[in-house]
């Protein structure tokens, strides 16, 4: 791949890369195939003399605005991205023309679904050299997340640069010294997504300081979806055999246990709970207590966050003898699998994520 600048629009390809680092981190999620990732980028020392770039006299004198501004919307949530997401948003900053790259991902609030995901670059105006610069910047990001040629639409009384490809619909526009690109499934979803931002922007609406996804309260039967290589098998009552000890979750109003049965055999014990919403407004609230549930049922081994299959697992490796386990959440629900074999139970988790992700 050919990542050399356009003289005329410098930044531009290395902008490409990063973009399809993003890109690539996307639908590895949506495909629910394992985000493993890497952000990465090419070095502003690359070419044939290495060192930085020639800079341009120019400039442009971009207004600065707070990214919570555009990380808000009527009925809509914007949550933490995968690792694997933020590692590829953080090549954007390579780009003397990028000063910060957020990420977010983009929930409803109606069902907790997610609808797309969100870039918000802060740009220095300074490395631009004038409007037309600026504009292309733009558009070739655009073109770039959205894998496709991109074109000038209306939306919410203004002119947003649209491109399709593959992959969904891409939406961006300019909001002072910041770069918005919204990548969803289709047109109607990106273009939603927007809309609401751009009506938030005029009514002086902020979002959350920080990343903020939705729990959605389900039942939680809905956890014990039929898995091909595992069978959750109900435990039995304690007048027929002594059961597993419960686990406990602070803020937990609800568990139900089973065993994970492989091969015919008991190989893992697997619980499910439900959580107040009161306890846990949002995913980030939660996952530290999941971090802590994990280590407390390996005898306090230190847990350590994994990306599997969609999502962040917490998982803890008890010492010799000891107990292993694994946490993670499925809408509002907080599942742990636990045994004395670390591979079983990364193999059981990966298959009860993508049977989850793929009902």
């Amino acid at each position: 791949m050919n990542t050399q600048d356009d003289p005329l629009h410098p930044g531009l390809g290395r902008l490409r890369l990063a973009a399809v680092l993003l890109v690539g981190a996307f639908a590895a999620a949506a495909c629910s195939g394992d985000g493993g990732g890497e952000g990465g980028g090419a070095s502003s020392g690359d070419g044939p003399n290495g060192g930085p770039p020639p800079s341009l006299s120019g400039g442009v004198e971009l207004a600065p605005v707070d990214p919570t501004r555009v990380l808000a919307g009527e009925g809509l949530a914007f949550g933490q991205p995968l690792p694997s997401e933020q590692a590829a948003v953080e090549a954007f900053t390579e780009d003397p023309e990028v000063v910060s790259a957020t990420a977010r991902r983009v929930y409803s609030l109606q069902d907790g679904r997610q609808i797309g995901d969100a870039l918000v670059l802060a740009l220095d105006g300074a490395e631009m050299f004038d409007q037309g610069v600026l504009d292309a910047f733009a558009r070739g990001l655009v073109s770039a997340v959205g894998q496709g040629p991109q074109e000038d639409v209306p939306v919410a009384g203004r002119t947003v640069f649209r491109a399709r490809g593959p992959g969904g619909t891409a939406v961006g526009f300019l909001e002072g010294n910041l770069l918005v690109v919204v990548r969803g499934p289709d047109d109607q979803s990106a273009a939603v997504v927007v809309e609401r931002q751009l009506s938030a922007l005029a009514a002086g609406v902020s979002g959350a300081p920080g990343p903020v996804t939705p729990l959605l309260p389900i039942p939680v039967d809905a956890a014990f979806v039929p898995v091909p290589t595992v069978a959750f098998q109900p435990i039995p009552p304690p007048e027929d055999e002594p059961p597993p000890a419960p686990p406990e979750l602070p803020g937990s109003t609800g568990l139900q246990g089973r065993y994970g049965v492989v091969a015919g055999e008991r190989r893992t014990v697997v619980w499910a709970f439900t959580v107040d919403p009161g306890a846990y407004p949002s995913a980030e609230v939660l996952e530290p207590a999941m971090a802590a549930l994990a280590s407390s049922r390996a005898g306090g081994a230190p847990a350590e966050a994994a990306e599997v299959v969609d999502r962040v697992v917490q998982r803890a490796n008890g010492g010799e003898g000891a107990p292993s386990a694994r946490a993670f959440r499925h809408q509002a629900l907080v599942l742990l699998v636990e045994g004395p074999d670390p591979a079983q139970l990364d193999a059981v988790v990966s298959a009860w994520i993508t049977a989850l992700a793929n009902p």
